[in-house]
């Protein structure tokens, strides 16, 4: 989402940040499979750590995208608002389209590439809602 509204002009708009809605990975590195695929389209990892939302921790941001409906159902449950939450495929064209952003974990690398290609095509779509919406 980033790099899409850098390239789009649009960075001073918006302040993004990445957390899971799960404690399993707090302060660890990003896969070496999503790495690679990062850095195979020009974004480095290495710096980043997994970080966990919580409720303590929902002030001062309007919007909160989930990769998926559990992700969803889970920041619904620390009570953000139905309204504020948005599903990163869901402005996705087509009527077979999956809301959910499949998890490439338990597979090959190939699912990280197929992942950061949906990723890519839907935050244009996404930008584009929040452009709206401001």
């Amino acid at each position: 989402m980033r790099d899409r509204a850098r390239e789009r002009g649009l960075l001073h708009r918006f302040e993004f940040a990445s957390a899971g809605t799960g404690d399993w990975h707090i302060g660890k590195g990003a896969d070496p499979r999503s790495a690679a695929t990062a850095r195979r389209h020009g974004h480095d990892l290495g710096t980043h750590r997994a970080q966990q939302i919580t409720p303590s921790r929902l002030g001062g941001w309007h919007w909160f995208v989930a990769m998926d409906s559990e992700n969803r159902a889970d920041l619904l449950a620390m009570g953000i608002p139905d309204s504020r939450v948005l599903l990163m495929r869901q402005f996705e064209i087509g009527e077979e389209a999956e809301p959910d952003v499949p998890d490439p974990y338990f597979g090959g690398a190939e699912g990280f590439d197929h992942v950061y290609a949906m990723l890519r095509d839907n935050a244009d779509r996404l930008l584009d809602f929040l452009l709206s919406e401001s």
